[in-house]
């Protein structure tokens, strides 16, 4: 296993991450999963190719939930910072496993395993595939018999601000910057006492590909000594001052903002391709519009994914 695999892996290994991160996507932010009531479960297997050689499989992250109603349940997360055609077969060979380990010894029955795709790009959502059959070419006549799987994928850059805000761990700082680096500003965001320094900064490195991670750790404590925590605002002023983000600006309060009409908050990068997919798409006109209207900018990047 590669040292990028494992610090994508660590910060949502801990008990109070994962409990955290099911209770916002799967529960809505009530807080069903406790973390003492995660246990570690196996995240390698086994498979038999077709040639007859044993080759291994390894899960990111899987635990079991044991609770009162459900007293097995394994949730696994696969860290993905690039769209994988191939996740549909992946994630059935990681779950028929954990099936079928259910099956030694005499049990009458078995309990559901869960698989989340927790998608860490900012630049386009992950929209395909979402199922096998997203990445099957069938004969249509067949569509009907052929058993499809679908994929639990959150795009985790554009998460709604209730979503955020319910994050009780860490994780709520990776959810922050990430919506930050795909909507080109960051938003004020309450302060955050952080658990997981080095794990947190290891994450954001490896999914920005960014170095500047490796010197903020100081920043962060003293910010949480003078101050009882951090949030994304200065998180992102800190990276400006280290010659980062040029075309990320700061919210409100900070009175730095970047960009034409109004101080658009918007990176240079995502202006300039906007203005691309537009004159590719024959609506110059939404050019000039776009270029005097803060809001209409914001409903095209909504409407090209950017």
């Amino acid at each position: 296993m590669g040292e990028k695999d494992i610090i994508e892996k660590t910060l949502l290994a801990y008990n109070d991450v994962f409990a955290d991160i099911l209770n916002v996507l799967l529960f809505n932010g009530e807080e069903l999963v406790k973390a003492e009531d995660l246990t570690e479960a196996q995240t390698f297997s086994q498979y038999k190719a077709t040639e007859g050689k044993l080759h291994g499989q390894d899960r990111d992250v899987a635990k079991y939930w044991n609770s009162g109603t459900i007293c097995l349940s394994m949730f696994g997360f696969e860290n993905q910072t690039a769209k994988d055609n191939m996740m549909p077969v992946r994630v059935i060979s990681y779950d028929g496993a954990s099936y079928r380990s259910q099956l030694t010894g005499k049990k009458d029955k078995i309990h559901p395993v869960i698989t989340l795709i927790l998608y860490f790009g900012t630049n386009n959502k992950w929209q395909r595939p979402l199922s096998l059959l997203d990445s099957l070419t069938v004969d249509p006549r067949l569509v009907p018999f052929v058993s499809d799987y679908k994929l639990n994928v959150f795009n985790l850059a554009w998460l709604t601000d209730e979503q955020i805000r319910s994050f009780k761990s860490d994780f709520r700082l990776v959810a922050e910057y990430l919506k930050a680096k795909r909507i080109g500003s960051a938003e004020e965001w309450p302060i955050q006492k952080l658990q997981h320094i080095d794990d947190i900064l290891q994450l954001l490195k490896v999914v920005s590909d960014d170095s500047i991670f490796d010197n903020m750790k100081d920043f962060i404590i003293e910010a949480q000594k003078e101050k009882g925590g951090v949030n994304v605002c200065e998180f992102v002023q800190k990276m400006k001052g280290e010659g980062r983000l040029e075309g990320l600006a700061l919210g409100r309060t900070e009175g730095i903002t970047l960009g034409r009409s109004e101080g658009l908050i918007l990176g240079e990068n995502n202006v300039m391709s906007l203005i691309s997919k537009l004159f590719a798409a024959g609506r110059a006109s939404d050019v000039e519009k776009a270029a005097n209207d803060r809001e209409y900018m914001k409903q095209l990047m909504k409407e090209f994914g950017i």
